[in-house]
């Protein structure tokens, strides 16, 4: 997994590529860990590049959760993500948005 943050003043943009599994999650984990602590703008997770996610990104998404609040917002999620989400009925729990853009306008 390959995951590259970008800051402005309207939000943190926290993007993924390629698989997030129990092996490679820990870098997710951490830079939520590290904006919830932080507070203030919008935490966007851009998955549009994700092509493979298991319960571990799940897990580290509903565990920074209340950290976060709504300030955690998922952008674009790839097909495979977004079935996960709706297989586990937490598609309607977090913040969903078709782009980037739409993450910021809620």
């Amino acid at each position: 997994m390959l995951l590259v943050t970008h800051r402005s003043d309207r939000a943190v943009v926290i993007a993924l590529r390629g698989e997030v599994d129990l092996e490679s999650v820990e870098p997710l984990r951490l830079a939520l860990d590290r904006e919830a602590r932080q507070g203030g703008v919008p935490v966007v997770l851009d998955l549009s590049a994700v092509g493979f996610a298991d319960t571990a990104m799940i897990n580290v998404l509903l565990r920074a959760r209340p950290g976060l609040g709504d300030r955690l917002r998922l952008a674009a999620p790839s097909a495979l993500v977004m079935r996960l989400l709706r297989v586990l009925s937490l598609d309607e729990v977090f913040t969903i948005r078709a782009g980037r853009a739409a993450c910021l306008d809620v």
